[in-house]
């Protein structure tokens, strides 16, 4: 996951993010904001979870937090980025919960949305190894940490493009072929590679990341 979020700001740098404002949804352990917060000084979080925001305030301890549901945060202005990390796999109304970003974003402003691609090249090889019933069957650790469905390039195009986004870019995190475990083994330099090449053939990574702007304003 570290290393996953360390990949996800690399390609956020490329961005120009001096004297913007941005909002995160969802802080999880607090890993990614405090990465967020080097790039952002103006950043605010959306959390409905108490004790992720006790984790963060360990890790970011003057972060501006919403303890509450996005659909019940009440902005009092836009934003240059959103950052919907790792989230929208969980959430009971993706496109729902996309509309919402979209009236939240500034015209010409971007938001990254990541989620798990149920097509990655490990997946494949599960499902022509008969370890899968299909591709986008979850599988244990899924239903562990809350994941309610898997992604596609497609279907992560279709949902935003539902939600009020245009997609001007898809980047693949992780191109893995093989499992974590067996990555793992494969040392820390192997792992960053495969991370690096993922990106121009998100289809066959284990993770997607969307960056969007408003379709229209």
């Amino acid at each position: 996951d570290e290393l996953m979020i360390e990949r996800e700001i690399e390609i956020i740098k490329r961005y120009p993010c001096e004297e913007k404002s941005a909002l995160e949804v969802g802080c999880g352990s607090g890993l990614s904001t405090e990465k967020l917060r080097r790039l952002f000084r103006d950043l605010e979080i959306i959390e409905p979870s108490s004790k992720n925001i006790a984790l963060l305030r360990r890790r970011v301890p003057d972060a501006i937090c919403h303890n509450v549901l996005l659909e019940d945060f009440r902005a009092k202005r836009k934003y240059d980025f959103i950052f919907f990390l790792n989230v929208i796999e969980h959430v009971e109304d993706p496109i729902a919960a996309l509309k919402i970003l979209a009236q939240l974003l500034k015209d010409e402003g971007l938001a990254f949305i990541s989620a798990p691609n149920c097509m990655s090249l490990n997946r494949r090889a599960g499902y022509k190894m008969g370890l899968l019933e299909s591709y986008d069957q979850m599988a244990p650790k899924d239903h562990e940490v809350g994941h309610r469905r898997l992604y596609t390039v497609d279907m992560l195009t279709d949902h935003c493009n539902q939600g009020g986004l245009k997609v001007l870019s898809m980047k693949g995190m992780y191109l893995k072929p093989l499992s974590e475990a067996q990555m793992i083994e494969l040392g820390d330099k192997a792992v960053r590679a495969f991370y690096a090449l993922g990106e121009d053939v998100p289809q066959l990574c284990a993770s997607l990341l969307a960056i969007v702007t408003k379709k229209h304003y």
